[in-house]
Formats: C-alpha cells, sequence, structure tokens
C-alpha cells in the first residue's frame, strides 16, 4: 500500500507542523525566520532537512545525531534567487541542467546554473515499500521554460528506507520541446571533513584518470597562501593520491581546490568512493555512471568553511558550460525523451566500510 500527502505552501509555518508518524517514519513541515520552507524527515538513526521550493536542496544532513554537513557562514537557509553566493552551506544542491560550474569569461549562467535556486512545485511525501523494504520518499518538480529555446521538466525523489542510514536519490529530466536538449549535472554533496580520515574510491591514482585543476584566489590570499596553495595543488598534480589521507594541517585547500576523478564502475555499472574516518565508520557515494560519468572532488577549508566533497557525482566538471561545449562533456536528450540517473549516500559502520573498500579494490583489479 502506498500513501502519499501533496503538500501546500500554506501548511508551513515558523511553527512546526507534524504531517506524518508512521513506525519509525515521521515528517514535519516549518518554516525558517527568513521565510524559508523546510521538511524534516527521519527513519530513526536518518534525519535530513529538505528544502522542498528552494531547489530541493538537502540542508542538513543527520546520522545517529552527528551533523554531517560542511561547515559555512550559514546556520540556516537565506531566501534568495542567487544560493551560493548568499545562502551557501547546505548538505546537497543539484547542479545543471542548462548550465553548470563556475562561469568563465565566455559565459553568461549563474554559477551552477539554475536548479540550485530553481523554485519548484507538486511536492508530495509518499509512504511505501520495495524490495529494499518500508520507504519514505520526497519528490517534487521544476519546469524550465526559454521561449523557443528549451523546456524540460527536472523531478528529484529522494527515498530513506526504515532503519537504513543509507538514502537513495532518483532524477528523472524529460525534454518538453521537440528539439534536441543538451543538458549537464552535478550533485554537490558537502560533508564535514575529519582529520586524519582516509580517501578510498573506484578510480585508479595516475594522471589518466585524477585531473587536478589550478585555483584561481583571486585577491582573496595574500602572497605567501597563495604561493601554498599552488604548492600544493602542483604537488598534487604529480602524485595524485597525496591527498587520500585528510591532514588538517598538512593539506591546503584555502579557499578551495577540485579536481575530476574519472571512476571505474562494478559489474552494475556502479562508481563508489568513501571517506573512512578513524573509528573505522564512513561517509559513502556511489553513483551509476551511464550518465553521471565523472566525480569531482572539491575540497574548501577556510576555517569559516570546512567542506570535503571528495564524490560530487557529474556529467563533467566545474569549468562551466562553454568548457563543457567545447569539450563534448554536455549529455542528450531528443525531443520529448525523458532519462533517469541514480545516486546513493549516507554512512557505513565499520563492517561495512570494509566491505565497500575489499570491492572497490576489487573493480581496480579488473
Amino acid at each position: 500500500m502506498t500513501v502519499q500527502i501533496s503538500l501546500e505552501r500554506s501548511m508551513f509555518s515558523e511553527k512546526p507542523l507534524c504531517l506524518l508518524r508512521s513506525g519509525s517514519f515521521s515528517a514535519i513541515c516549518f518554516k525558517y525566520e527568513t521565510g524559508v520552507e523546510a521538511l524534516e524527515i527521519s527513519n530513526g538513526p536518518v534525519r535530513y532537512i529538505l528544502l522542498p521550493y528552494q531547489g530541493q536542496q538537502i540542508w542538513r544532513l543527520f546520522i545517529d545525531d552527528e551533523d554531517m554537513t560542511m561547515k559555512s557562514m550559514f546556520e540556516i537557509p537565506e531566501e534568495t534567487d542567487n544560493v551560493f553566493d548568499e545562502s551557501y552551506g547546505a548538505f546537497l544542491i543539484h547542479c545543471g541542467l542548462t548550465a553548470m560550474g563556475n562561469p568563465s569569461e565566455e559565459d553568461a549562467h549563474p554559477m551552477h546554473g539554475e536548479l540550485p535556486h530553481a523554485r519548484y512545485r507538486n511536492i508530495s511525501i509518499i509512504l511505501g515499500s520495495d524490495e529494499e523494504g518500508e520507504y519514505i520518499e520526497v519528490k517534487g518538480e521544476y519546469l524550465y521554460k526559454l521561449s523557443i529555446d528549451t523546456s524540460y521538466t527536472f523531478c528529484p525523489a529522494l527515498r530513506l528506507h526504515a532503519g537504513k542510514k543509507l538514502l537513495d536519490m532518483t532524477c528523472n529530466i524529460r525534454n518538453l520541446r521537440s528539439t534536441l536538449f543538451r543538458y549537464m549535472y552535478m550533485s554537490h554533496i558537502n560533508w564535514r571533513p575529519v582529520d586524519g580520515a582516509r580517501l578510498v574510491y573506484s578510480a585508479p591514482k595516475d594522471k589518466a584518470h585524477i585531473e587536478v585543476f589550478e585555483t584561481d584566489s583571486g585577491d582573496m590570499l595574500n602572497d605567501a597562501d597563495s604561493k601554498r596553495l599552488r604548492e600544493y595543488t602542483l604537488s598534487l598534480a604529480e602524485k595524485p593520491d597525496l591527498g587520500d589521507v585528510l591532514s588538517f594541517r598538512d593539506q591546503c585547500y584555502n579557499p578551495e581546490l577540485c579536481v575530476c576523478i574519472h571512476y571505474n564502475a562494478d559489474e552494475s555499472g556502479w562508481a563508489h568512493s568513501m571517506m573512512i574516518r578513524p573509528d573505522a565508520s564512513a561517509c559513502y557515494v556511489g553513483f551509476e555512471t551511464k550518465i553521471l560519468n565523472n566525480g569531482l572532488r572539491w575540497f574548501s577549508w577556510t576555517g569559516d568553511e570546512m567542506s570535503c566533497g571528495f564524490a560530487l557525482p557529474t556529467t563533467g566538471n566545474h569549468m562551466g558550460r562553454a568548457y563543457a561545449v567545447n569539450h563534448g562533456l554536455q549529455k542528450c536528450l531528443c525531443g520529448g525523451q525523458e532519462t533517469a540517473f541514480h545516486y546513493r549516500f549516507g554512512k557505513l559502520e565499520a563492517k561495512e566500510a570494509a566491505d565497500m573498500e575489499q570491492k572497490i579494490n576489487s573493480i581496480l583489479t579488473l
């Protein structure tokens, strides 16, 4: 049996409202003092706060009562149409679709395209069951229209199973025009880094699979800090696994550093990546490589920001639309066609992390 609750913006106020309780599942809606609507969804071990109308961002993710989200200047989300500049600090942000990445001098698109600040409709909460058991799911729809150019719907669905510490994301894209639609996507997943954690991932540690990008820090750094970042970047480019054990003292990610990793997939077409913490548990990201063929690594350690985006599933990289066009990094949908892609993230306990590391090692020996 499936139960679906359709939401209206009038349900949200600064006084929290419980929409449902069923077994270990709960759903509460509320509004931040900034006016941003939010849903708090829980299955017991996992609790997350989703912004259903503003980008369908996962603003915060808590697992076993631990905040897994990057450190930022923003404790609560701001009501804005310019999320990256004025309200950046979510655990997960959808990026794309007509453009993605940092706009270059050849680009006119906003940072990471229109999806980060997209305004959604048709929000619903679903209780159901599948082959993995009972679940609670939140989904919504974003409609994009640009006359004589582009029209599509983007529909993310976030599913959380009873008792599980992994979350499943399915994103559906439908091209509403009769002409070809070229698109890009990235899931900006921003974990809080842990000193001494190990990065384990299903990609060979060589220059063919790991591409290090130099950061243009502009006037954000003094000469000494700028030199340190450049020297560390050059060292990482020569020895791609240099950053695989996190060291707050020895590594430099101020203001940020990006690495594009070309993953190998398992027999099911999935790539896998982990940040194994000193207690042997792991933060995990896995993704289907048919469409999401790369994993971007984005770190920002400024003191005010502390983020370890160790695997951002993506169709390309962070270099902007013009770069993607020139390097053939866009995906295509024919007129009226739709597609879907999947990824998964969450926490693995010590035994699960050890098993996953063994699996990753087996992928690398194929």
